[in-house]
């Protein structure tokens, strides 16, 4: 993960957006800026695009390029010969409106005011995100995508593009997300903000340095537990004590790996970004604004691909098999493919192999 929030990633491009954006649950920004990277080159038609859209924790930096040779966030899956094969297609990845990583957050600075927007930050849904993604897009003059590819939040944001924007991309896969988040993962994400909100360094939102470190650590151990599966853990840790037992001390295997998740994320995620995306992910919602999901799904084009993997705790397998009933119904084209692995919700990140063979899948 990235250091230093609201410092743009090394080997990004900067867009800046000075046409206000309004957002969909009140406020206006009056100026945004966007970071992205990118990979291959747009054909001449320019319909050979690809945008990668990130997950919760996931920005720019995707993957390794001549500006920034270290390894992205998803290394194996682009690049020459590869799934997303850089001598075909033109990859875009930029990071999350509301996030830590170049665009505009919570640390970027409020034109109005003079000074960091950081707790005054306003509420920011899916829908926003992908509004900024597609003028984004309207930048580098890219009409219409050959596809949109992400997972959880990332995947969440397909859907959004595909039924707001129907006719911006041919192709979308969505991985381990939801048409609407539900009262239990809203319920987990929940958890995550208030041990932020708890802690005393939080001093709603309006916090200098790093800010509440403790309750940012505590949040991501939470959602740790979410994003990889009951098995793996099993499996992974070992269950006797690791050291001699105590109620401060470290005693199981587990509860150091947990602690080590915690720490990491420390002085790499803003907490007010962390807490303006976990609030985005759970008003999720791409029915909210229709009469009925059959004018919600009516214009919808594009060729779907909805991914579920068994093992996920945090957004269940039957929620992406829904959707896709749900589409079939409405007579558009989607396909159904139900994968295993013992990561669990992560799967998309970390089982490249099997998204490998999906996503090729789905580029043709």
């Amino acid at each position: 993960m990235l250091e230093n929030p609201m410092t743009l990633p090394l080997g990004a491009h900067l867009f800046q957006d000075e046409t206000p954006l309004d957002l969909e649950f009140g406020g206006t920004l009056p100026r945004i800026e966007v970071a992205y990277e990118t990979w291959g080159r747009l054909s001449s038609q320019k319909d050979n695009a690809v945008l990668i859209c990130p997950a919760f924790s996931g920005h720019s930096h995707a993957g390794s390029h001549e500006s920034d040779p270290s390894p992205g966030w998803w290394e194996n899956m682009i690049g020459p010969r590869r799934a997303l094969d850089t001598e075909k297609y033109f990859v875009i990845c930029s990071s999350l409106l509301g996030g830590s990583y170049g665009t505009t957050g919570p640390k970027s600075i409020d034109p109005v005011k003079g000074n960091p927007y950081l707790g005054n930050f306003p509420v920011v849904s899916i829908r926003d995100i992908v509004t900024v993604q597609i003028r984004l897009l309207d930048h580098l003059g890219i009409t219409q995508l050959h596809a949109a590819i992400g997972g959880s939040m990332g995947g969440m944001e397909t859907l959004e593009l595909a039924l707001r924007f129907p006719d911006r991309a041919r192709k979308i896969l969505s991985a381990s997300a939801t048409d609407r988040t539900r009262p239990y993962t809203a319920a987990i994400r929940h958890l995550g903000r208030r041990a932020i909100m708890l802690d005393s360094e939080y001093k709603h939102g309006n916090y200098e340095g790093d800010g509440p470190g403790l309750g940012l650590g505590l949040a991501r151990e939470i959602g740790t537990l979410f994003y990889r599966s009951r098995d793996e853990f099993n499996q992974r840790f070992r269950w006797q004590p690791i050291q001699q037992p105590s109620m401060p001390g470290l005693t199981f295997d587990v509860q150091s790996y947990l602690d080590h998740q915690g720490k990491k994320i420390l002085g790499a995620f803003d907490a007010n970004a962390y807490l303006t995306l976990s609030l985005a992910m759970d008003l999720h919602d791409i029915w909210r604004g229709y009469p009925s999901r059959e004018d919600a799904l009516e214009p919808v084009g594009a060729e779907l691909m909805i991914v579920g993997v068994d093992e996920d705790r945090l957004i269940p397998i039957d929620e992406q098999e829904w959707l896709h009933h749900a589409l079939i119904t409405a007579g558009k084209r989607s396909y159904w493919r139900p994968i295993s692995s013992h990561v669990g919700h992560d799967t998309f990140l970390v089982d490249t192999d099997q998204m490998t063979v999906l996503v090729r899948e789905l580029l043709g």
